[in-house]
């Protein structure tokens, strides 16, 4: 009589296989239902106006708020992660992914070089002044989207380090966001929130922004997630 071990082990690597193809499945869909990037378009055309770098102070340290480069990546994808995929979720163990996939969709924007998309990166100085080194410490992007039939700028992605929040970097960035709509012909911008981000919600509302409505999607009725508000602020020419 002949052995049969051979076949279980060969039936247990498929198994095996295919239990890891539905893993890897499952991690990939959590990816694009959780990933909070979208692909967009990216802008060079500024004015000499815009190109400059904004600047404001955190006690005596500048903050320097401009576009962001290639160079860049790193830093936000770090501020970024901290932001929207905090480790001390369930999920913790998907960090490196998350961190993989958001290097990738920003490399990928980065690199498109098309109308209208602009990242827009603060930045601190730390060291001595010969010896200095910038940090990345926020973000905000802003692109051209369709809703309703109509085309209008939209901000997404806004995350400041959580060591500098409370302390005026997202309200720059925002004014910051004016400036180049403004720039591009466009009198408004708009943007989304979820309902229980409270500081979020308050800084828009501080800043002008208005709900315009509540979005219902599958995952909130069907996980009971938070909805999403949609905000939008009416821009004045200078």
């Amino acid at each position: 009589m002949f052995s049969n071990t051979k076949g279980v082990q060969d039936k247990k690597t498929t198994v095996s296989k295919h239990n890891g193809r539905i893993i890897t499945k499952i991690l990939l869909i959590s990816l694009k239902i959780g990933v909070f990037v979208d692909f967009c378009q990216f802008y060079n055309g500024f004015s000499e106006h815009s190109q400059k770098p904004g600047q404001i102070y955190l006690g005596r340290l500048p903050v320097i708020v401009r576009m962001a480069q290639m160079s860049d990546i790193k830093g936000l994808t770090e501020v970024l992660l901290g932001s929207f995929h905090t480790p001390q979720q369930w999920f913790s163990w998907l960090q490196p992914l998350f961190r993989l996939e958001i290097h990738e969709d920003l490399r990928i924007r980065f690199r498109s070089h098309s109308p209208y998309y602009c990242c827009l990166v603060a930045m601190v100085s730390s060291g001595t002044s010969n010896d200095s080194q910038e940090s990345v410490i926020g973000t905000v992007e802003i692109t051209l989207g369709s809703r309703l039939h109509f085309q209008s700028l939209y901000i997404s992605n806004l995350a400041v380090s959580h060591s500098y929040r409370r302390r005026g970097v997202a309200k720059h960035l925002l004014q910051k966001c004016e400036q180049v709509a403004l720039e591009w012909g466009h009198c408004s911008l708009s943007l989304h929130v979820l309902e229980d981000n409270y500081p979020a919600k308050q800084l828009y509302l501080n800043n002008g922004y208005q709900v315009q409505g509540t979005e219902f999607t599958w995952q909130s009725w069907l996980f009971k997630t938070p909805r999403r508000l949609f905000l939008k602020k009416i821009l004045k020419s200078p």
